[in-house]
């Protein structure tokens, strides 16, 4: 996917939630590599759109219309079935992460979008560690004030709970050296 794409089926996505009855905002928070695409204009593509639910009630209210409509966008444009990845995400990172408000970014019908700092999604691509995380990690730093390992460490304590900084913590190590210390090994 492409960043015109990501917008496109967000839009859509929020047509279908509105022609499901939802009135009510279901407020979502934007991470992975369609933040990198859309925020950070990352020149690269992602197979999947990352958010985490930024309320419960939204998530309770929403659950049935949004599967229906992630499944007819999905068939309307050849998707792959996780090309909406949720609330999985979120339940396997939920005692690891703090996830922030956000800023709203853009509305779509029902769906309102909201944008984390920067900082915390150089955080969870610390965390994640992977080559492409990496590259993403050198697009936002350039973004922010982050200047040196022990700023970028401070943003991974801050984001990152204790059982996630340990479970993830060979990860973060690497990718701390990888960045400030130029061992690309």
């Amino acid at each position: 996917m492409e960043a015109e794409d990501i917008e496109r089926y967000l839009a859509e996505l929020g047509t279908e939630l509105t022609n499901r009855g939802l009135k009510k905002p279901v407020r979502v928070l934007l991470i992975g590599g369609a933040y990198m695409l859309l925020l950070a204009n990352a020149p690269r593509s992602t197979k999947d759109i990352d958010i985490f639910w930024l309320d419960e009630d939204g998530l309770q209210r929403a659950y049935v219309p949004l599967r229906e409509s992630v499944q007819i966008i999905k068939q309307r444009h050849n998707l792959d079935g996780d090309w909406l990845m949720n609330y999985l995400a979120q339940m396997l990172m939920y005692d690891e992460v703090v996830v922030p408000e956000g800023k709203l970014w853009k509305r779509f019908g029902p769906l309102h979008v909201y944008a984390p700092p920067r900082e915390y999604i150089l955080a969870l691509k610390i965390a994640a560690g992977r080559d492409k995380d990496l590259a993403d990690c050198a697009i936002l730093l350039s973004k922010t004030r982050i200047r040196t390992r022990e700023q970028a460490q401070h943003v991974v304590e801050r984001y990152l709970l204790p059982s996630g900084q340990e479970k993830y913590a060979e990860s973060i190590e690497h990718a701390l050296r990888w960045l400030f210390e130029g061992k690309r090994g």
